[in-house]
């Protein structure tokens, strides 16, 4: 099972990736590329994949999801809301995870 490293490693990664791609994106409409109505797509194709990343995140092991938090808290360059999302919903999920352990 993966545990604290593995969830810390992809916290970075998705946060690197995430920022390489909208520099690009933009730097390519900037540019005449592509065309601007391309912007709206790639942010919805962005709220997507947050929501599906927030509906996997109680199935992650306690480790990986505490690793990912570190992850996350390390690369805070990702926008203030997103960022808040994250930490708003691993916080609950390891909260409820608390309450059933000591219940």
């Amino acid at each position: 099972m993966a545990g604290l490293e593995h969830g810390f490693r992809r916290a970075v990664s998705g946060a690197v990736s995430g920022i390489v791609m909208t520099e690009i994106v933009n730097a390519l409409v900037y540019a005449g590329l592509l065309p601007p109505s391309l912007l709206l797509y790639f942010k919805i194709l962005n709220m997507l994949t947050t929501i599906g990343l927030i509906m996997a995140m109680p199935y992650w092991g306690t480790a990986y999801l505490l690793g990912w938090l570190c992850g996350l808290v390390a690369m805070m360059q990702v926008s203030d809301f997103e960022a808040l999302i994250y930490l708003v919903t691993s916080l609950v999920i390891l909260a409820v995870r608390m309450f059933k352990h000591l219940s």
